[in-house]
């Protein structure tokens, strides 16, 4: 196995902890940094938070600390949390690569995957323009709204309902310019005229302030108090539609985006949670019109696993056969757990070909669903059980 891809709330924080004492360099600046404080939070995406310490001035944010211990390279993603706290950092993955000439392999070196095959990329946008909401996409966007609204009512907020909707069928001033400017929106309180226009988000001194007032008195008849709409990109990082998350109350009806939006619980975990849960509602979109399967490989040794299950690399001895292929394509591949075949599919995320006889060709997958019910958790269960002893 080239890499541990960890995840783990408790694994993340564990490995934070014991390097707490050991200086880390940022690899684009060169400049060394401390990791202090790592902290759990209790957030939508149970985040793991640090304060970084820099040991000289520092030139820039880093996105990637690292540094090599005994018998592992430990390499840190992370990304500011707060634009006001500039000290306060969030971990996104930790990649844990063992050193060849001393660390202990996991079992999943034997691991093998069979039958990946790879499929042309539906043009869903060119779909839903040509054929608006047919049955199949009307079918989904019902069983999502609801999903959406029951994960977000069990992370404590108030949610009245969720839409799910395209932008070719925009017809409002304020569809039309978030379809332009492919950004964020949020009102955080209709009755006060309250939004949040920091990061990025849109602001809505772009509209006419006629058209804003009508807007907020439209809402407030209707008691919606506060909304929420993120942007929905294809694969293909084509923009497709939006989620409008809509409350009753200010706030989304969430204590923690009301006392401090850029706070640990505050905006940026569920944006994320949002942006995630809107790939795999895209992916199951386009996997449904996904057509041509071609098979690439009869088997593949694994070369990583990410600890919750969610990604995957696999090497391709064939280069032809991976070599131009679309980026965000669907992929299926079986894995053998338990003595029974599973079945899980995904999107292409990367591909690297050998630049010479000692690489390998290889293949990244994003991993969405499997043709068993009980298929996620076990890749899950199966990656961290692979992981634990070596890297906790």
């Amino acid at each position: 196995m080239k890499k541990y891809r960890l995840t783990d709330q408790r694994t993340v924080l564990g490995i934070l902890s014991k390097l707490s004492s050991t200086s880390l360099t940022d690899p684009q600046s060169k400049q060394k940094y401390n990791v202090k404080n790592p902290s759990a939070v209790n957030d939508i995406i149970k985040s793991v938070h640090f304060h970084l310490a820099a040991q000289e001035p520092m030139v820039s944010k880093p996105n990637t600390l690292s540094c090599v211990l005994k018998e592992n390279r430990v390499e840190l993603k992370i990304k500011q949390v707060n634009p006001y706290q500039e000290d306060l950092f969030q971990v996104t993955e930790v990649l844990i690569e063992p050193l060849e000439r001393s660390a202990k392999r996991a079992n999943i070196d034997s691991v093998s995957a069979k039958e990946i095959k790879i499929a042309q990329t539906a043009d869903l946008g060119t779909i839903i323009s040509l054929y608006g909401k047919t049955s199949l996409i009307n079918q989904s966007l019902t069983q999502w709204q609801m999903h959406l609204e029951q994960l977000l009512t069990s992370y404590g907020y108030f949610i009245k309902r969720v839409n799910i909707g395209f932008f070719y069928a925009a017809d409002t001033p304020l569809m039309e310019a978030l379809a332009a400017s492919k950004t964020p929106y949020y009102l955080r309180d209709a009755n006060r005229r309250i939004f949040y226009t920091d990061r990025g988000f849109f602001s809505p001194k772009k509209l006419s302030e006629n058209y804003v007032r009508s807007l907020m008195d439209n809402l407030l008849l209707n008691n919606i108090k506060s909304v929420l709409i993120l942007p929905v990109f294809s694969t293909s990082k084509v923009l497709l539609g939006y989620f409008e998350i809509i409350s009753n109350l200010p706030d989304l009806g969430n204590a923690a985006l009301q006392n401090d939006i850029d706070g640990q619980g505050g905006i940026s975990p569920l944006i994320s949670f949002l942006d995630a849960r809107a790939e795999e509602f895209v992916f199951q979109l386009e996997f449904s019109y996904a057509k041509d399967w071609e098979t690439v490989a009869q088997q593949g040794q694994i070369r990583d696993i990410s600890q919750n299950g969610g990604g995957i690399g696999i090497y391709i001895q064939n280069r032809q056969m991976i070599e131009g292929r679309v980026l965000g394509s669907p992929v299926s591949f079986q894995i053998e757990i338990n003595s029974l075949p599973y079945t899980f599919f995904g999107t292409l995320r990367s591909i690297k070909l050998a630049e010479n006889e000692s690489e390998n060709n290889s293949i990244g997958i994003q991993i969405f669903q499997c043709d068993r019910q009980e298929g996620m958790s076990l890749i899950g269960s199966y990656a961290s059980g692979l992981m634990e002893q070596e890297v906790v």
